[in-house]
């Protein structure tokens, strides 16, 4: 049966591998439960970014325009829980994708691109649909911090860190190459062999 994750267990499951009490409520006072809450977005924010994670993509499609910015004169507003943006894109007139030129800041994409845009981004998670190696990965990380609260070495704590993000990492990748399927047309093969 699968588990369910939360921000109050990961770092319960934290605090109780280092022989610390659990936390009541991630906000109960606490100087660990303040460590713990202040570094949990940037522990996450952090990996997500690195990892390409599956349950993390998103494809949005842009329409609410803005002045642009950069140089480009077309501007388009990100979802508020947008993370990173890994790729943006039109459609030409037969539907296939065009890659634009384009730059990003905080909460928009700019590029030349009047119609709107498409744009595949990296959208914070709930921690109920991270998988075992990616909570256990974080879990360490909070270790870490522990560690450091105590002016203890924090090393072993973030290598186990890092061993469990790589595996979530390879799980994602192949789950990802299980979705596209065994064949991938190149741009090589559409314009030799897409002709009429």
């Amino acid at each position: 049966m699968a588990h369910t994750f939360s921000m109050l267990g990961i770092m319960n499951a934290a605090l109780t591998a280092q022989g610390i009490d659990k936390l009541t409520s991630v906000n109960d006072g606490s100087p660990e439960a303040l460590a713990l809450t202040e570094n949990w977005p940037l522990i996450v924010e952090a990996e997500l970014e690195d990892g390409n994670y599956n349950f993390t993509r998103v494809e949005e499609h842009l329409l609410t325009r803005v002045e642009g910015q950069f140089g480009f004169p077309d501007g388009y507003q990100l979802p508020l829980s947008t993370l990173h943006v890994r790729h943006v894109w039109t459609l030409g007139a037969g539907g296939n994708r065009l890659s634009p030129d384009w730059s990003s800041d905080q909460g928009h994409v700019y590029l030349d691109a009047a119609d709107g845009c498409y744009a595949e981004v990296l959208v914070s998670s709930d921690p109920a649909v991270w998988g075992a190696n990616f909570a256990r990965g974080v879990q360490h990380k909070l270790e870490a911090v522990i560690l450091r609260l105590d002016d203890e070495n924090p090393q072993q704590a973030e290598a186990q860190a890092e061993a469990y993000f790589q595996r979530a990492r390879t799980k994602s990748s192949k789950q990802r190459q299980r979705e596209s399927g065994p064949y991938r047309e190149s741009s090589f093969a559409r314009a030799r062999f897409g002709r009429g």
